[in-house]
């Protein structure tokens, strides 16, 4: 089952506002694909770090109501977070590298447990073509926030 979807892009923003924008999962509805109407709220106490919770609401092929959790949380390196709903499991991640003055901005997903509908879909849809698309779409507008401000 482990079908990893993962795409990169390079932005002229220094590695630690990629990482302090990135990290804060609640921002995640500002670069979102549009017309998901993503709301995303902390819902745990202190600073964002590792096990640090969120919740989520999107719209995308219905409503969908997530529990986040951050993973991992290594500064100006990586945060990996899973989201858990109808949909199943899946760990996201994003890794970032300096590279010439800027920061490689790798954007990942796997799954972790498919809900049984999904499974059953996946061959059929193909939504790890579809995701790999939208990664293209969320990484240039990461870039485009990240650079105009």
């Amino acid at each position: 089952m482990a079908r990893v979807v993962e795409r990169q892009i390079v932005s002229d923003a220094p590695t630690d506002k990629v990482f302090a924008y990135l990290a804060d999962v609640t921002r995640h509805s500002e670069w979102a694909q549009p017309g998901h109407k993503l709301i995303v709220e902390k819902t745990s106490e202190g600073p964002i770090g590792q096990g640090s919770t969120f919740s989520s609401v999107g719209h995308q092929f219905g409503e969908n109501q997530d529990a986040v959790t951050i993973t991992e949380f290594v500064p100006n390196e990586r945060v990996v977070y899973e989201s858990e709903g109808g949909a199943g499991r899946f760990r996201h991640y994003f890794l970032l590298e300096e590279e010439a003055g800027g920061t490689r901005l790798t954007k990942g997903v796997e799954p972790v447990k498919l809900s049984l509908v999904l499974r059953f879909l996946l061959p059929i849809v193909r939504v790890f073509r579809v995701t790999a698309r939208a990664f293209d779409g969320d990484l240039e507008r990461i870039k485009e926030k990240l650079e105009a401000s």
